[in-house]
């Protein structure tokens, strides 16, 4: 069985991905030269639930979203999306029951200015089905 974290990533790919173009490519790992917008499947932090040996864990995925634009709105409707697909999802990817959890999010602008940069951050609980 593979790990929970390696698990949520596959889910929140398939999630993302698979209900259609939610307005830009979603990457696990950016190809170099590669344009934005972006949407990049970022950190995992996993912390057990149970005492030792208890395989679940409650996780916190962070996706990351890089736009070039000169206004925050295509980022905004970006970040929109990828909450509407993630909020509340459950699923089962390879022996985890996996419940989805919208925490937060921010919008910064890019240091050179030219672009924008989101983060929404999801709670996890990762459980062995």
């Amino acid at each position: 069985m593979i790990s929970a974290s390696d698990a949520a990533e596959k889910a929140s790919y398939a999630l993302l991905t698979d209900g259609g173009d939610i307005g830009a490519p979603v990457f696990q790992h950016v190809p170099e030269d590669t344009a934005p917008p972006v949407i990049i499947i970022g950190d995992i932090e996993a912390i057990p639930i149970g005492g030792k040996g208890d395989p679940d864990r409650r996780l916190t995925l962070t996706i990351v979203t890089v736009t070039a634009a000169e206004e925050r709105k295509p980022l905004l409707d970006l970040m929109n999306a990828i909450e509407t697909r993630l909020d509340n999802a459950r699923t089962t990817e390879s022996g985890w029951e996996l419940s989805f959890t919208f925490l937060g999010s921010s919008a910064a602008l890019t240091p050179e200015g030219d672009g924008y940069v989101g983060e929404n951050r999801f709670d996890i609980l990762a459980l062995v089905a």
